[in-house]
């Protein structure tokens, strides 16, 4: 959790952190300190890249290892609860009766008043 909110907060402080450097306020007595200021600006700079990069892949390995954490959450889960199986059809078994006098069943002259009350509710537009 530490390396997360270390994470975030160099991810928020990099901006402000790859602002160049102010030139200085004298400029440099030669040519060649100029050349190894710009120099030394300019290693600087990798570098805070190449740090960005490393943690940019640290966020992308921990989000990776959480992903597998939760699918192998997901698959113990699974395992620990097994569905109940069903036992094969066997060959030449009689399929159960149902009598169907014991459903439920409406009239036709029901639906249809229904059908018709439905119909002339919706003609009946106000």
């Amino acid at each position: 959790m530490r390396l997360l909110a270390a994470v975030f907060a160099t991810l928020i402080a990099a901006p402000a952190i790859a602002q160049p450097y102010p030139p200085p306020y004298a400029a440099p007595a030669n040519p060649q300190q100029e050349f190894d200021w710009r120099t030394q600006h300019e290693m600087l700079r990798q570098q805070m890249v190449q740090q960005q990069n490393q943690l940019m892949a640290l966020e992308a390995q921990m989000r990776a290892n959480q992903a597998l954490a939760d699918i192998q959450a997901q698959k113990s889960l699974s395992q620990s609860y097994p569905r109940a199986a069903q036992p094969p059809p066997r060959a030449g078994a009689v399929l159960p009766r149902i009598d169907t006098s014991k459903l439920a069943s409406i009239p036709d002259s029901a639906l249809a008043d229904s059908n018709r009350k439905v119909l002339d509710a919706a003609a009946n537009r106000r």
